[in-house]
């Protein structure tokens, strides 16, 4: 890192915070970062929050610092924003402050190749950085590393919610474990996603309409899958628009998904099957996204929903907990 010119006397800004509802172990490789976690559970090296633009004053400071004699990464942060990096290392084993390896996940290619890498969540309050790991290799400067940072784009209201229980459920058959629910630390902390679900499935799971709509859009063009950062930018999904007991459209997106039996046009009803999950675009292991939204734009915010069980029950699915289309399901662990 570049030296620090002389500190003045300063006081300490606040932290952003987040909340978890996410399953862990749906994250493979995936190391979720957040200057709240008081403990250090993902074993980072340092966060340094005594970073001011004064002492770097004239410097070009990247967003990702490659320490070559320390074989360290480290996000750095030296704007008055909040931001959040998704940080790619491939093909390299990285540790952390305690000696501790980081655990691997991969990434695959439309072209079918396949990477093992890790992936830091990192969202980073303004003017810190963040020294992430240690890369064990001789020359860093030979390791792939992809990133992309960006402002946080928080959800203008988090309170919006669609009005009615949806009466059908996006999946057929078993009872799907909901892997990260509203707020989700891996995902699901931007506007477009903030009220998102998902839900564990085989690939080849069948996904069903949860209301009469028609189909505006179906992409159904890549493969690729696994936790790299290019993959947050391409996969394959479906979105409904429906409509209101009081007239109001809203619409579902289906995303992840292997393959499509409808296409644009095509009028569908509540149970309908509308094509096969998969694990396509940003995904640690085969889910289902799945999203409401009060408008079809590319920008829309999510809203808030719930379901209606075939036992009548209204529910909001959490991260560890087991549902299919009677609602809430009991597990024997």
């Amino acid at each position: 890192m570049p030296p620090r010119n002389k500190k003045k006397h300063r006081k300490k800004r606040p932290s952003p915070t987040s909340n978890n509802n996410f399953y862990t172990a749906a994250g493979k490789g995936c190391h979720i970062v957040r200057i709240s976690d008081k403990l250090n559970h993902c074993n980072i090296l340092e966060w340094d929050t005594e970073i001011y633009e004064e002492d770097f004053e004239g410097q070009d400071i990247p967003d990702i610092g490659i320490d070559p004699a320390e074989g360290t990464v480290t996000l750095c942060n030296v704007t008055n924003q909040v931001k959040v990096a998704y940080i790619t290392i491939y093909e390299a084993n990285c540790y952390g402050k305690d000696g501790r390896e980081f655990e691997s996940g991969f990434s695959t290619d439309n072209d079918g190749t396949s990477f093992s890498c890790i992936t830091f969540i990192v969202l980073s309050p303004p003017m810190t950085f963040c020294t992430l790991c240690h890369v064990d290799v001789e020359d860093i400067s030979q390791v792939r590393i992809e990133s992309d940072v960006q402002q946080w784009r928080q959800h203008p209201n988090p309170l919006l919610k669609h009005e009615a229980p949806l009466q059908g459920f996006p999946l057929e058959g078993g009872s799907f474990l909901c892997t990260q629910g509203i707020g989700g630390h891996l995902t699901h902390y931007f506007s477009g996603n903030l009220h998102a679900i998902d839900f564990r499935c085989d690939v080849g799971t069948p996904l069903l309409a949860v209301e009469d709509g028609i189909v505006l859009e179906v992409s159904v063009g890549n493969t690729l899958s696994g936790i790299g950062v290019a993959n947050l930018f391409k996969w394959n999904s479906i979105l409904i628009r429906h409509q209101s007991e009081n007239g109001d459209p809203f619409y579902t997106e289906y995303v992840h998904i292997q393959s499509s039996t409808v296409q644009k046009g095509d009028l569908v009803e509540r149970g309908d099957k509308i094509g096969l999950s998969g694990s396509v675009g940003f995904s640690p292991e085969p889910h289902l996204h799945f999203a409401v939204y009060k408008s079809e734009k590319v920008d829309a915010v999510t809203v808030g929903f719930s379901f209606k069980g075939t036992d009548g029950k209204i529910y909001q699915p959490e991260a560890g907990k087991h549902y299919n289309t009677s609602g809430p399901a009991h597990i024997e662990k």
